[in-house]
């Protein structure tokens, strides 16, 4: 064997056997050091003796339903449930893991886990990384399958990434990227419904319309109606399952 060759086998080897790099979208990772987040960890957990029919998990999306002007939301949708809304503002897919893995969904069973997450992984203003769409995908992967382990009877409502942008950019781009791949979770676990709703957002012309997203990124009061409209049905129908 030839000093080449021997040395090309020799590489192949060490890559093979090379760890595989970790993807920060899928390791657990706290905000303690934030008081409000703290304090909100723990007021959610203080919650579950509700008995919630419906979680809410994701970040200001699903936060901002906490608002008072969001009162109407919770009157039609979300009271029936006993909602808990596990929503944090600025969270991405490694901080939701390590909710969920200290806590968040102990010593419940609702019926459904309405899951939206993964828009600030792709923020490169406010965060140091941007996450690919498969690494992305990857990190809510983790997610439904904590919330697999945890609550085997509970259904998923596995949301796509919301729009975002007045015009087309490269953070929606990847969370578009990341939605294809979300769709084919059901393929894999039955009690996953993967829905995309990102159209009541849009306008003819595939322009986010400021009225129902006033930044662009969050629902306003009407937005967040037309979402859980959207959602009525499915909710009805795993809350019967």
């Amino acid at each position: 064997m030839t000093k080449i060759l021997l040395l090309s086998v020799v590489l192949v080897f060490m890559m093979g056997c090379a760890p595989k790099k970790n993807n920060p979208a899928a390791i657990a990772t706290d905000k303690l050091e934030t008081n409000w987040w703290k304090e909100r960890h723990e007021k959610v957990l203080a919650q579950l003796k509700k008995d919630p029919k419906l979680i809410l998990i994701g970040n200001s999306i699903m936060h901002s339903l906490d608002d008072p002007s969001r009162q109407p939301v919770w009157e039609k949708y979300l009271n029936q449930y006993n909602t808990v809304n596990m929503g944090f503002s600025g969270d991405r897919t490694e901080n939701v893991i390590w909710r969920l893995q200290n806590g968040e969904i102990d010593g419940i069973n609702p019926k459904v886990a309405m899951l939206l997450i993964g828009t600030n992984n792709t923020d490169g203003n406010h965060y140091l990384g941007i996450t690919r769409p498969k690494d992305l995908a990857e990190g809510i992967w983790k997610i439904c399958h904590i919330i697999r382990e945890k609550l085997p009877e509970t259904q998923i409502l596995l949301l796509a990434i919301l729009p975002y942008g007045y015009t087309p950019n490269h953070r929606d781009n990847i969370n578009k990227a990341t939605n294809e791949i979300l769709a084919t979770f059901p393929g894999k676990d039955s009690k996953i419904h993967y829905r995309d709703i990102g159209y009541i957002f849009l306008d003819k012309e595939g322009k986010v319309k400021k009225e129902l997203m006033p930044d662009f990124l969050h629902p306003g009061v009407e937005g967040h109606l037309l979402m859980f409209e959207a959602l009525e049905k499915d909710l009805i129908k795993l809350m019967g399952n």
